[in-house]
């Protein structure tokens, strides 16, 4: 057979594939998209300046996870909000929260963000907590704050959900905001590459 006769028979073998059902390889999925995971997640977060809501927000894009936010209904804006925020915290105090739209019994893990308040963990994060742990199944944690590191608060809510956590992290205000920080993009992506 001539070059020309190898070429139509890998053509309509190509065609006929096609046609016939074998379906071709799926494409590599481009840097920086959702990854298809085993697990059903969600990610849960509180937010009073939306640094944790950025850092929810690209995580729960990458793991193709769904997103929750928790809205406290106190008035926890400007300085008064601030000040009585960090009270709060302090005193280990629950919130009111609006209900939340998921069931986190549905899901294999539940990312928990959280700013960090007085070196505490938000009330709308413990008041979730404290109304979910008996159906959490796997958490994950993460922080927000201008220098905290996230150990302290990482093990009062493995405490207060009665659960280790699979992973955790702590995101620092500057690198948040820093439009060109790889250095959070980085932790970022090493930190959601654990709970694959």
């Amino acid at each position: 057979m001539n070059k020309i006769g190898y070429f139509v028979v890998g053509a309509m073998m190509m065609v006929s594939g096609l046609v016939f059902g074998a379906e071709p390889a799926p494409a590599a999925a481009p840097q920086g998209s959702a990854v298809s995971t085993a697990k059903k997640i969600l990610v849960v977060y509180y937010s009073r300046t939306g640094n944790t809501k950025k850092v929810a927000e690209e995580a729960a894009r990458i793991l193709g996870a769904d997103v929750e936010a928790l809205i406290d209904k106190k008035d926890r804006s400007g300085v008064g909000g601030y000040v009585g925020a960090g009270k709060d915290a302090t005193q280990k105090k629950l919130a009111d929260i609006e209900p939340v739209k998921t069931d986190a019994s549905k899901y294999d893990l539940v990312v928990i963000g959280t700013p960090v308040w007085g070196w505490n963990m938000t009330p709308a994060v413990r008041t979730y907590i404290a109304n979910n742990k008996a159906v959490l199944k796997q958490i994950a944690v993460f922080t927000t704050a201008g220098g905290t590191k996230p150990d302290k608060i990482v093990a009062a809510i493995e405490e207060l959900a009665g659960k280790k956590a699979l992973a955790f992290e702590g995101f620092f205000q500057g690198e948040i905001k820093d439009k060109n920080s790889a250095k959070y993009e980085d932790k970022l992506h090493a930190f959601l590459a654990k709970l694959r």
